[in-house]
Parts: structure tokens; C-alpha cells; sequence
């Protein structure tokens, strides 16, 4: 649990407490107001934010309050749809599975307080969500999840109209449509319900890249997209309009090595699964090593070094998603000084 020095609003960024994850107001505001614009045509698909990308409920009511949304969000797991039911998110979709007795029973529980549509791949899945809702006294809505070329969850487009059927005679469920993280799998499976006569409600399509265009995918209703929000290392330049908003602040420790600087955020504070931190600002730098504790910042040769002992680097986190879950705090800013704190009340909820 981390535990923050807190400092008064007004408080100039860089004279936080680090490592801190730093969130600029100015930016997420423009990275909403562009991306929703691309969902603004009434006959196109509409927008659903996933909120694995930042965990707060503070940026979630921001992307929902925006124009292009289908009113709801998305989630990965039963537990972070809990947290952001309890922040008012009353239309809430889990893109993961739940099938565990405890985790259907909860889904059925929470489907009494809120909209709740949950993916299901299989007839034994589909039959206890509905023995749950039934006894629970809700409605769970069900979304058939169609497996793409490298999914590992999911039936293949031939076997969703079988499922689809299924979850229409169960009492306690609603068929909510068709999920997947494959535009042409998603399609498939559509025209092999309608061709049984079964008609989808809604085609929701998982993003992984940002930059899919909704006008090129008739036939898809949502699109289920979170990264485009606070942006990261990975995603920077798949759509030049948008810019990281969220970056971590640290602090030069020590520069012993010549061309070497170690900085106070390693392992533990960037989250370094799908790659490395880069360096914001600084011409030549590059992050080349990670310690639990420390990162190691080198400056390519010939380039200029003029950072001394405590002096500030701004870090652009590889996969958002990844960092916020290691973080209980967000400090928002606008023009470079403090105008909130957000909790990331939704991190570590994996169940």
C-alpha cells in the first residue's frame, strides 16, 4: 500500500514527493475530446471506455460525461466492476469470463444493483450464470465471446449462433450481442447468427490498436477502447492528435559513472513487463536498466549532461495499464501545478 506525502493544491509538479504517476489535466482533457469526436455520427458504432487503462473512478466519469459513449464502460474482472459500481458506473461490461462458483454468484449479486453484461464461452458457463441470476432474483446479460486468430478465450464464429440460442432459453439471462478482440471474427460470427435467425443486439469490438477506424467496420456496434485516455509509450504515434498524459516523476540519486544517472523509480514503480520506460524531455536519454528499486538513464555520446543530483526526470510509462495497478494515488495537474489527487480505487482487483 503505498503511502503518499501529501502536498496542497497549487504545489508546483515537480516538487512531489517521487516516484510519483502524474497526470496532466490539459492533456487527458484533449485526449478524450478527440478520440470520443471519432464517435460521433449516430449511425456509427459508439464508444465504450475500458477502465483497465487508469483504475479511476475520477477519469471514468470524465470519459462517460464526454460525447460518442454508449453510456457505459468496460472492465476486466468481476472485482474492478464491483469497485466502479460502488462509484456510480451503473452500465458496466466485464470483457473476461467469470466462472468460479464465488465469482458467478457475486456477478448475479451485482447484476441486481447495476446493468451487468458478462462474456461466456461455453454451454456449462451459460447454465450456472443463470442458475445464479435466477436464484439471485436479477438479470445478467450475456455476450458470446468469438475468439480471434491469436485469442485463447472464445468459441470459433461457426459455434456462436448455437450459444447465442442457448443463452436466449435460459431464464435469468439476456443475449446482449457478440464480443470480440477480432473485427473479422466479430463479423463471421454476426452473419452465422443471422443466418439462424438470430439477431444481435450489439457487436462489441475489443481495440488493440487505437487507430482502427470505426466507418471501415459496418456492422459493429462498440468499440471497447481505454488506452487512448492517458496514452503510454506503446501506443505513442499510432495517432499523432493524442500525447501522454500520464508520466512518472523522479529524482536523479546519483551519477557516480560517467554517462550513467540512477534514478529512484526502478521496477516496482514503472512496471516493466512489456517494455521500458521512456525518457520525457531530454534529448539522447534513454532508460537502458531496471533495479527493483532504481532506474538507470544513459545519455547517447556526445550529447549534452547537465543533470545534477536531485534533479527531476519525467518518465512516459510503456504499457498504462500495467502502471496505474502499482500505484494507489494519481496527483492530476493543470499547467504544471497540483489540482487534485484521485485515488486509483479499482488496482490490485484481479478477482
Amino acid at each position: 500500500m503505498e503511502r503518499p506525502i501529501m502536498k496542497p493544491i497549487g504545489t508546483p509538479a515537480e516538487e512531489l514527493d517521487t516516484p510519483s504517476l502524474v497526470v496532466e489535466l490539459s492533456a487527458l482533457e484533449s485526449n478524450i475530446n478527440h478520440f470520443h469526436s471519432r464517435f460521433l455520427d449516430s449511425q456509427g458504432p459508439k464508444l465504450r471506455p475500458h477502465l483497465q487503462s487508469h483504475l479511476s473512478p475520477a477519469i471514468a466519469h470524465m470519459q462517460l460525461r464526454a460525447p460518442g459513449t454508449v453510456g457505459g464502460a468496460a472492465v476486466s474482472t468481476l472485482g474492478q466492476a464491483e469497485i466502479f459500481a460502488q462509484h456510480g458506473i451503473d452500465d458496466i461490461l466485464i470483457t473476461n469470463l467469470a466462472v468460479t462458483a464465488s465469482k458467478v454468484s457475486r456477478a448475479a449479486a451485482l447484476a441486481k444493483r447495476i446493468g451487468l453484461t458478462i462474456g461466456a464461452d461455453s454451454r456449462r458457463n451459460i447454465s450456472d450464470l443463470g442458475t445464479a441470476a435466477t436464484s439471485a432474483g436479477s438479470e445478467i446479460a450475456v455476450l458470446i465471446v468469438v475468439r480471434g486468430e491469436s485469442d485463447f478465450l472464445g468459441v470459433s464464429p461457426g459455434d456462436a449462433p448455437a450459444l447465442a440460442g442457448i443463452v436466449s432459453d435460459t431464464p435469468g439471462l439476456s443475449f446482449a450481442g457478440l464480443m470480440s478482440s477480432n473485427s473479422g471474427s466479430l463479423l463471421d460470427a454476426l452473419s452465422n447468427c443471422a443466418d439462424e435467425g438470430i439477431e444481435s443486439p450489439s457487436a462489441a469490438l475489443t481495440l488493440d490498436e487505437i487507430t482502427s477506424a470505426p466507418a471501415s467496420l459496418a456492422g459493429i456496434t462498440e468499440m471497447i477502447a481505454g488506452s487512448y485516455a492517458l496514452m503510454d509509450a506503446a501506443n505513442l504515434g499510432l495517432m499523432s492528435e493524442l500525447r501522454p498524459a500520464a508520466r512518472i516523476l523522479t529524482t536523479v540519486m546519483t551519477h557516480q559513472d560517467e554517462g550513467l544517472v540512477w534514478l529512484d523509480a526502478g521496477q516496482k514503480a514503472t512496471s516493466i513487463d512489456t517494455g521500458l520506460p521512456l525518457v520525457d524531455g531530454i534529448s539522447g536519454a534513454t532508460v537502458s536498466r531496471m533495479s527493483a528499486e532504481h532506474g538507470g538513464m544513459v545519455l547517447e555520446a556526445g550529447a549534452s549532461w547537465d543533470i545534477d543530483l536531485g534533479s527531476k526526470v519525467w518518465l512516459i510509462p510503456h504499457s498504462i495499464a500495467n502502471t496505474v495497478n502499482v500505484y494507489d494515488f494519481i496527483h492530476a495537474t493543470r499547467d504544471g501545478k497540483l489540482e487534485a489527487v484521485w485515488e486509483v480505487s479499482a488496482r490490485g482487483r484481479y478477482d
